[in-house]
C-alpha cells in the first residue's frame, strides 16, 4: 500500500456552494428555500440557521436582514374628567362612586 498515506494526507473535500435563499417581496421574507428563483437573495449559512432558529415572522429584509418593528396600539383609553353631573367618589377613589351629583367626575375619551 505505498502511497496511501501520502494520498490521505494530500485529500481536501471540495467545498460545498453556499446555496441558501431567502424568497423576499417588497421587505417581506416570505420564506427560506435552497433554491434560487426570480425573487430570491442569497444568505450565508448561519443567517439561514438563525432565521429557521427564531421564525422568519420578525425579521425584514432590507438590504440586510432587519429585526421587524414592533406594531403600535391604537387603543383609545378613557379618562376621569369632572363634567356637569357624574359621580361622586368615595375618598377619591375613582372605582368606588358613590351616587350621582352635580359636578361629579365621569369617565370620558379625549379627542384627537
Amino acid at each position: 500500500m505505498p502511497g496511501f498515506f501520502e494520498a490521505r494526507d494530500s485529500f481536501k473535500p471540495q467545498e460545498k456552494p453556499s446555496n441558501f435563499y431567502i424568497v423576499v417581496e417588497n421587505t417581506n421574507i416570505l420564506s427560506l428555500t435552497r433554491e434560487a428563483g426570480t425573487n430570491t437573495v442569497q444568505i450565508d449559512r448561519d443567517t439561514y440557521k438563525f432565521l429557521l432558529d427564531n421564525g422568519i415572522a420578525y425579521y425584514i429584509y432590507n438590504n440586510g436582514i432587519e429585526k421587524r418593528p414592533k406594531k403600535t396600539s391604537e387603543r383609545i383609553f378613557t379618562v376621569l374628567r369632572p363634567a356637569d353631573s357624574g359621580y361622586a367618589l368615595f375618598n377619591c377613589d375613582p372605582y368606588w362612586p358613590t351616587e350621582i351629583t352635580e359636578g361629579g367626575y365621569t369617565w370620558q375619551t379625549l379627542s384627537e
